[in-house]
């Protein structure tokens, strides 16, 4: 009987927090309905162009779609693809692109950066950031296209061999199934220009110049200033890099589509990326395409999430 009194007792104290709440939330929404208003065209948006597509993916990847008729086949195109040779051949692929890339991050772009960043003189340093960003505006597919040129028998790749007595050794590089994948690695050399460059310049730039010149009174020369001060600093830039090249390269197939087509062979330069392409537009098989793409979405979203939980054990380790 005490505790059933204590237990009524109690129950408006438990609930008076959340009618709380409720009430503020409702206070907030009434104070900034314009805002509100103004969201929805941009929230119905999504839920059309984004959040309705990938639920009707997750949906058919469990069908057997081709615009005609959908059979619900269970795990069936799943199973098909962990058991496809080729898909085996097209994650290999995209995983030493992904590899490849990830060091281009963490290497060539930031060392550019570094060198512009150091430039005393700002005129000096306004025209050389502006060298290594002007190649922004240059569309990437057209980029892809100028590598693939290159790449070919008359293509600049050749031309430079056989000037300098290497004629021996020209080919077809896109066409060698053991160059051509790294073909498509280098394509955009020496990879300087771009966002990654301006994320590290930035980086740096942000860096109090008084620890800087407090580092070189005290005896320490420009390579340690820079490993023991300026990467450490730099670091969560380097991590959100890595992050967008991992996102992108994940999902990205417009190289390999353009150069080789996934060639040479049926798996060359495959990636899963374009095998779901292909699926869906050369086969109309829309539910294998969908399973194909749940995939690269599981491994992307596991990614975010073991980002998050990093970057939250960090910040909590360094609370303390």
């Amino acid at each position: 009987m005490g505790n059933s009194l204590e237990n009524r007792a109690l129950t408006p104290l438990l609930i008076l927090p959340v009618v709380n709440r409720r009430a503020e939330l409702l206070r907030g929404i009434r104070r900034n309905w314009t805002l509100y208003l103004l969201l929805c065209p941009s929230l119905i948006a999504a839920l059309v162009f984004y959040y309705y597509p990938m639920a009707s993916g997750f949906y058919h990847s469990f069908t057997y779609w081709d615009i005609k008729r959908t059979v619900w086949i269970g795990l069936e195109n799943y199973q098909r693809m962990f058991e496809d040779p080729i898909t085996l051949a097209a994650w290999r692929n995209m995983a030493i692109l992904l590899i490849a890339n990830i060091a281009i991050v963490l290497t060539l772009p930031l060392l550019g950066a570094t060198l512009v960043a150091h430039v005393r003189s700002s005129v000096g340093q306004f025209w050389w950031r502006m060298l290594f960003v002007l190649p922004i505006v240059v569309p990437g597919t057209v980029i892809v296209f100028v590598w693939r040129w290159f790449y070919g028998m008359d293509g600049g790749l050749n031309i430079v061999l056989r000037a300098i007595g290497l004629g021996g050794i020209t080919r077809w590089w896109l066409g060698d199934p053991h160059t051509a994948l790294w073909g498509i690695i280098f394509v955009a050399f020496p990879w300087i220009a771009g966002l990654n460059f301006l994320v590290y310049l930035a980086a740096l730039q942000s860096i109090s110049r008084e620890l800087l010149d407090a580092a070189t009174v005290d005896g320490a020369s420009s390579m340690r200033r820079f490993f023991y001060i300026e990467l450490p600093l730099i670091r969560s830039q380097m991590l959100v890099l890595v992050a967008l090249t991992f996102i992108f390269y994940i999902r990205s197939f417009d190289a390999p589509l353009i150069m080789t087509n996934g060639g040479p062979g049926s798996a060359g330069t495959l990636v899963p990326g374009l095998q779901m392409y292909r699926a869906v537009r050369d086969d109309l098989d829309l539910g294998y395409g969908s399973a194909i793409g749940n995939v690269l979405f599981a491994v992307t979203f596991l990614l975010v999430i073991v980002r998050s939980m990093v970057t939250r054990l960090r910040t909590g380790k360094s609370g303390v």
